[in-house]
């Protein structure tokens, strides 16, 4: 919280606070109370307000906050075996972020969460191929009420 001192012979004080800016779309609503009051003993009855004082903090136009989401997955795993592919948010997913990859699989990160995976099976064995390389690539990136979600690489 933060402190205000109304000085000697005064009927106002002021505080300044940094108004918040997020990743998220959209106005926010800054709630401030009086919490309590020390001081003021000369006065014969000190009843401070109690009505909360809401201020909107506007985005500003043309300056979204970047969140990135990045998708990962093991260098090297066995044939036949499982590929999980990780997909991480630079920040929390402010709604449900679906993620579609060009190998037809999907993410889901929860609102709340950075990071959801899918895991899919890896090529079998081939006996003309002595190992392969699997590409993936997210598509389509959607959710999270976020101002502006890039897709890394």
């Amino acid at each position: 919280g933060k402190t205000i001192t109304i000085g000697v012979n005064q009927s106002s004080g002021t505080v300044t606070t940094v108004a918040p800016n997020d990743v998220y779309k959209g106005d926010q609503t800054v709630t401030t109370a009086i919490k309590g009051v020390t001081g003021g003993e000369h006065f014969e009855n000190l009843v401070p307000g109690t009505t909360p004082v809401n201020t909107t903090v506007t985005d500003t136009p043309g300056t979204a906050d970047t969140t990135t989401v990045t998708l990962t997955a093991p260098s090297a795993v066995n044939e036949g075996g499982q590929i999980t592919y990780t997909a991480t948010l630079s920040n929390k997913a402010g709604t449900d972020v679906t993620l579609k990859l060009d190998n037809g699989s999907s993410i889901t990160i929860k609102a709340g969460d950075t990071v959801g995976t899918v895991t899919v099976p890896a090529p079998s064995d081939d006996v003309f191929i002595d190992k392969s390389t699997q590409t993936v690539k997210i598509t389509d990136a959607t959710g999270g009420n976020f101002e502006k979600l890039e897709v890394a690489g």
